[in-house]
């Protein structure tokens, strides 16, 4: 095995780098953020290998293997993990033979390939023994020590309380600023370095910035986040107290809520824990562009917002706008949502963010696609996996990818493989698949991006600072204002579009014919204002639910939920949850529901919104493309927008695309 991994490494060394150094920016054209790679639009379709061992170095032989297939069918985009332990396995210098070893097996794949790297930021072992107080203490327990019989990847144990450097330690983020450069200035002399586009900064649990262990556990009241905290209060010319305890972080006072007159502590902690995680983001994807001689990619994973596990103030992120703000972030990504309610054939397969708020503020976004097929253990030498079920493959390929791109974004396959170690999609099969669909997205990607929903879902960051944070504190906001409202709201057959309550003003209203309050508890004078006079009117339904802007971050007030409403709302005890508020009347283009509902058919029959079929299909359309997804299947007439309609029969578990203007199939 040695020897095999050896003459593979030899050969992706030997392996021809391009002839002139990439470079790449995004920037807006054809009506989106697009990406630019030597000048160039491009539509931002990646493969990435995944982060586990067997399957994450592309020299080895099954990633090499995948690398060649998706190079087969025109991939000229790849992303690869690469950690800073792995490569800092002792003080000193950093070691760039593995940076090297990574990009150069994709250029013995894909010769003229152009590669991002996926920088963990995470600190080495040795790093963590020398600087005990460094790391992230939890106030509900001390560190665990999981009880492993196999080799784990690096993040395994990420939700665990295991140590991990604290993101608010200096220490560990000058080593990871002082690693970055040296990193970008070593790969930037080599000739593997013309291949580099860009640099994905990860840290937190899996990469993706969530605070360490933040599922199940309370941080973080490590010595390095009490300095911070107390430093940030005193920015704010508020007196220094300690890092809330998990009984002050439970505490409530009106319902979910709370009281930002008693609790201010407890929303100044998660505020400074928020403000913190996307500062790190913004400073290190600065020093990415100031320390590479060209034009170069840098992004992360954040702004993700469903499926966040009730645990937003802990370790979602709600700093969104911060990061938006930014001119050194050129991309966002998340993975599809994940359970059964998103995932499974029927459901939407939508992203964790809110796509459309991403692409107004002028930034690219890119999906991560890493939903395993059906394979099944065999425990056949000769063909250890099987397909189960090819055409639900394809139905949800199809949907997942679709889903991003009609909302104007790009995407990755993110390949962890049947065993972790690549191959999700070796199936000729399934290359196949993926060969058309990449062939008919770079046709439309060249064509003016027009998006196409005319149901607007609008949703807020800000009001989780203010409600339950520990699981089970708040029954209403996240589990079903958030998650039960998306993912029912897209079985109508309605094109659906999400954006954050501060993008309102920026979005051509008039293409709705109904909108949503979603979860918008917290609203400014400024927004309720807005909403009153830009939003409401004849011309289209409002719909409003649960308690919007009872909270404008000073006090809560059921005259706030009446002003922006315009309703005559009272309070009710009838609801799973406190406060409650139910209207006593609505006039005919305003609704009110006091608890989110789940059947979304017969409320939108109300309104002018588009259906595009009698059924609960899911509808992905923008950009030119309409994709119609289906768990049941049967005859369908699919009515266009332009009045033009369609019938047909369909199996199931199938996901039909469209032009959306002529009906013609693609797919």
């Amino acid at each position: 095995m040695q020897r095999r991994l050896f003459i593979q490494s030899t050969a992706a060394l030997a392996a021809a780098p391009p002839s002139k150094p990439h470079s790449a920016q995004v920037k807006q054209h054809n009506n989106k953020p697009t990406l630019f790679l030597n000048g160039q639009p491009i539509i931002a379709s990646f493969y990435a290998l995944t982060d586990c061992i067997g399957g994450r170095f592309s020299f080895d032989e099954q990633p090499q293997q995948s690398i060649r297939q998706f190079a087969a069918i025109g991939f000229k985009l790849y992303q690869l993990d690469l950690f800073m332990a792995d490569c800092l396995t002792q003080p000193g210098p950093l070691n760039l033979d593995l940076a090297r070893r990574q990009i150069r097996g994709v250029l013995n794949a894909c010769p003229d390939a152009a590669v991002v790297l996926r920088w963990h930021l995470n600190a080495p072992q040795w790093w963590k023994d020398q600087n005990p107080n460094e790391l992230t203490h939890y106030d509900n327990g001390d560190f665990e020590t999981p009880d492993r019989k196999l080799p784990v990847r690096t993040m395994q144990d990420d939700l665990r309380r295991t140590p991990r450097a604290s993101i608010a330690s200096s220490l560990w983020f000058d080593l990871a600023q002082s690693k970055t450069i040296e990193l970008l200035k070593g790969l930037a002399k080599t000739p593997e370095g013309n291949a580099l586009i860009g640099i994905h900064v990860a840290n937190g649990v899996y990469g993706e910035w969530h605070y360490w262990g933040f599922m199940r556990n309370e941080p973080d009241t490590a010595a390095p986040m009490q300095t911070h905290f107390a430093n940030w209060r005193k920015s704010k010319g508020k007196s220094t107290i300690p890092v809330p305890n998990s009984a002050e972080r439970k505490a409530l006072d009106v319902g979910i809520f709370r009281d930002p007159t008693r609790r201010e502590h407890v929303i100044d902690y998660y505020r400074c824990q928020q403000e913190l995680v996307a500062n790190r983001i913004i400073d290190l994807c600065a020093t990415v562009k100031k320390h590479w001689p060209r034009p170069i990619l840098t992004g992360t994973f954040y702004g993700y917002f469903f499926s966040v596990f009730d645990r937003h103030a802990t370790g979602g992120h709600l700093e969104l706008h911060k990061i938006l703000a930014s001119p050194h972030v050129d991309y966002l990504s998340a993975p599809q949502s994940y359970g059964p309610a998103y995932r499974d054939p029927g459901s939407c397969g939508i992203t964790r963010a809110l796509i459309e708020t991403i692409r107004l503020n002028g930034k690219l976004f890119l999906d991560e696609m890493d939903q395993t097929p059906s394979w099944k253990w065999r425990n056949d030498v000769d063909a250890a996996f099987e397909l189960t079920n090819l055409n639900e493959d394809i139905a949800l390929i199809r949907r997942n990818i679709l889903e991003g791109y009609t909302r104007g974004a790009g995407h990755w396959y993110y390949d962890f493989g049947p065993a972790n170690n690549s191959g999700w999609w070796a199936d000729k099969r399934l290359m196949a698949e993926i060969d058309q669909l990449h062939k008919v997205l770079n046709k439309y990607h060249q064509r003016n991006y027009e998006p196409a929903g005319d149901v607007l879902a609008v949703f807020d960051t800000e009001v989780f600072y203010y409600t339950g944070s520990i699981q089970g504190t708040d029954p209403l906001t996240d589990p079903l204002a958030v998650n039960r409202t998306i993912t029912s709201l897209y079985k109508t057959s309605a094109a659906i579009e999400t954006i954050h309550l501060n993008d309102l003003d920026k979005i051509d209203l008039t293409r709705f014919k109904t909108i949503l309050f979603a979860n918008t508890w917290h609203m400014t004078a400024a927004q309720r204002t807005f909403i009153k006079t830009k939003v409401i009117g004849k011309d289209r339904h409002v719909i409003f639910q649960g308690l919007p802007g009872y909270i404008d971050g000073k006090k809560l007030s059921i005259d706030f939920s009446r002003e922006v409403t315009g309703l005559n709302l009272e309070p009710t005890t009838e609801a799973k949850f406190q406060p409650a508020l139910k209207a006593t009347s609505t006039p005919a283009n305003v609704l009110f529901f006091t608890t989110p509902p789940t059947d979304w058919r017969p409320i939108l029959k109300q309104t002018a919104t588009h259906l595009y079929t009698d059924h609960d299909d899911i509808i992905h359309t923008g950009g030119g493309l309409l994709l119609l997804h289906t768990k049941t299947g049967g005859p369908r007439l699919i009515r266009l927008r332009n009045g033009k309609t369609i019938q047909t029969t369909l199996p199931p578990n199938h996901s039909l695309l469209l032009n959306a203007e002529t009906g013609e199939k693609l797919l």
